[in-house]
């Protein structure tokens, strides 16, 4: 996959499709969740997913973003201006492979979400961002060492977990070279 992003990258920088510029950043996200249905659990969450991309032109840029046990290939498009921000649509792929150490349990996770961007020109070149992963669409399947499958989730949509909970919302800096 990085094989492919990269060539992808090339290639159109080559075909000179426009001014463009790479850019490095990452973004954090934390959240809790209180859940009572049986006992009463409290869970934090706290993520940091670095990035690297490539801006084509004011409209589009692509990159790569590294989740815990993935990658995620992105693609975002910026549908308004308006002075120093930036209003988007970011569309990111994941894949996440795994196994367990206590156990012969294989873990594979494809997704597909759609989250709304805002970003804003701090500088020519530092760029704060912050974004929402609102629609997703998952597969995640587990399998014993002899390839039975334990289990396999479907999900579709969003939730209240996606819109009440800080966990879904992101903020990064991004650095344009």
């Amino acid at each position: 996959m990085k094989k492919l992003m990269a060539t992808v990258l090339l290639a159109l920088m080559a075909a000179g499709v426009c001014s463009a510029q790479w850019y490095v950043g990452g973004a954090i996200s934390y959240g809790t969740k209180h859940t009572t249905t049986g006992n009463d659990v409290r869970t934090s969450e706290f993520s940091f997913t670095p990035r690297v991309g490539y801006v084509f032109n004011d409209r589009m840029l692509a990159g790569l973003q590294l989740n815990m046990g993935g990658i995620a290939p992105y693609f975002r498009y910026n549908v308004a201006t308006a002075g120093r921000f930036t209003f988007g649509l970011e569309a990111t792929l994941s894949v996440m492979f795994g196994k367990t150490k206590q156990s012969a349990l294989q873990t594979q996770s494809v997704g597909l979400g759609v989250a709304p961007v805002v970003s804003f020109g701090l500088t020519e070149h530092w760029w704060a961002e912050a974004y929402m992963q609102l629609f997703a669409l998952n597969y995640t399947g587990v399998k014993d060492a002899d390839g039975t499958v334990r289990s396999s989730t479907f999900n579709f949509g969003f939730d209240a977990d996606n819109i009440f909970s800080f966990s879904a919302l992101h903020f990064g800096v991004v650095y344009r070279f």
